[in-house]
């Protein structure tokens, strides 16, 4: 089985392997910066974060998605439907991004893990969803192969979903977990997929297109997630600043800063 992963590994350019894995990186450190604090908050600032938590979650796994499989089998022409293609971002935004947004107003390891499993199935129906767009393939997944990549992803996730958003370690294991939840789904289930090449009348979108409509759709949403990541930090540490009485003042401006 590992053999196997390790062989379609390979299937996928390394360029586009080392994209996909930034771009996953970036996403599970802008939720991370979401999710940290976020227990001071109000519940107005809270349902803000928790609102980005969603979108970027969704967006951020697509992305991942997206750029792995245009890196994917070199030497064939893939053509993806439209219409398909961005549904996927909806599926991703709903059942993804929902559930790790959700963990911000359900907490205890129950709930966490609970949602987290919730989050691996999501990854699970984005990817889907994705193959499913392929007009000129016809996806078949192998059920061992595809079942290991559900259970990768759902344990993943539920062990993120745990740590504690409180401390740097805590924050980086929830970075891990959502990475690894993500890549560790997509990479084992295209171990498990075998593409039967279908008759197509070119139509759909192509290797280029796909990298047009996929870099233009992540940077508008990344840049849109980052200034409102931003304004939410900044108001965020104004209030711990300002309300946190459990600190001398100079102790408070201190922690602010290294926030």
């Amino acid at each position: 089985m590992i053999a196997e992963i390790l062989y379609k590994f390979t299937e996928t350019a390394p360029n586009y392997v080392l994209a996909a894995g930034a771009i996953c990186g970036l996403t599970a450190g802008t939720l991370v910066l979401l999710m940290r604090h976020s227990d001071k908050t109000t519940k107005v600032q809270r349902a803000y974060g928790a609102f980005w938590i969603a979108v970027i979650a969704g967006v951020g796994v697509w992305t991942t998605h997206f750029v792995a499989m245009i890196g994917f089998r070199p030497d064939a022409s893939l053509y993806y439907d439209l219409r398909m293609t961005l549904f996927s971002i909806l599926v991703g935004i709903l059942f993804i991004g929902l559930p790790l947004a959700a963990s911000e107003f359900f907490r205890g390891w129950k709930n966490s893990r609970l949602l987290g499993c919730v989050a691996g199935l999501g990854v699970t129906a984005m990817h889907l969803t994705g193959m499913s767009a392929l007009e000129n393939c016809l996806p078949t997944f192998s059920p061992t192969m595809m079942g290991v990549a559900v259970t990768i992803s759902m344990v993943f996730f539920a062990w993120a979903l745990k740590q504690s958003r409180r401390t740097v370690s805590g924050l980086i294991k929830k970075a891990i977990g959502i990475s690894g939840g993500v890549c560790g789904l997509h990479f084992t289930a295209m171990a498990s997929v075998t593409l039967t090449e279908i008759e197509h009348q070119a139509g759909g979108l192509g290797a280029n297109s796909l990298s047009i409509l996929v870099v233009v759709i992540a940077l508008s949403v990344f840049a849109i997630t980052f200034i409102g990541t931003l304004n939410h930090r900044r108001r965020l540490v104004h209030q711990l600043m300002t309300h946190d009485e459990s600190f001398p003042p100079a102790q408070r401006i201190v922690r602010t800063l290294r926030s």
